[in-house]
């Protein structure tokens, strides 16, 4: 019944602005600055409320925005303005707390566990491995470290980037990181068809 009247609400005000020659949406243009500043502050308070009554959630919210933005291909300008709120979420004691529902104060700590994911995509594939296939984390991994830029022409790298050998694999190359880059499909073509000639 609800989504009727909105549906019938939102109706009326078209038909309205229509007759009346666009005079609702120019008042409405008139307060774009007050609509945005409640809107901020509307969408502030919810999540202000939401870390104070679901402290887990909000760990577990923030846990999971940090990981997507992290690798999220985006300028360094815009990873460095936003670095100071992954640090701030990274922040362990901020969500910590105790049985009694206060917060205790332990140092950070959910970059533990980053950094113990991170050690297993930089010191696996060190054996002589000859796997032809690279695992997508670690195409992740190695396209961040490069700033999500090709490794040759040093363009933005679009979606569907390839992952190379450096060493190629029977030469003597493994699986490792320091062994891959990340280039378009355009270079690898290039690097490829001169590497079977």
């Amino acid at each position: 019944m609800k989504l009727e009247l909105f549906v019938f609400g939102i109706t009326a005000f078209l038909i309205f602005n229509t007759y009346y020659d666009g005079k609702f949406m120019k008042l409405f243009h008139s307060w774009q600055k007050e609509i945005k500043m409640t809107t901020f502050a509307f969408i502030g308070l919810s999540l202000y409320i939401f870390l104070k009554k679901n402290p887990d959630q909000s760990k577990t919210m923030f846990s999971h925005a940090n990981d997507i933005i992290r690798y999220m291909p985006i300028s360094r300008s815009s990873a460095d303005m936003l670095s100071p709120f992954l640090d701030f979420a990274n922040n362990k004691s901020l969500f910590q707390t105790d049985s009694f529902g206060t917060a205790s104060a332990q140092g950070p700590g959910l970059g533990r566990r980053e950094a113990q994911m991170e050690a297993r995509i930089t010191s696996s594939g060190r054996n002589n491995a000859t796997k032809r296939s690279v695992s997508e984390t670690k195409k992740k991994f190695v396209a961040a470290q490069q700033s999500w830029k090709c490794g040759h022409c040093d363009r933005q790298l679009p979606a569907w980037y390839e992952v190379d050998h450096i060493v190629r694999l029977e030469h003597g190359g493994s699986n490792n990181v320091d062994n891959l880059v990340a280039l378009c499909r355009d270079c690898h073509g290039k690097k490829t068809a001169m590497e079977t000639f």
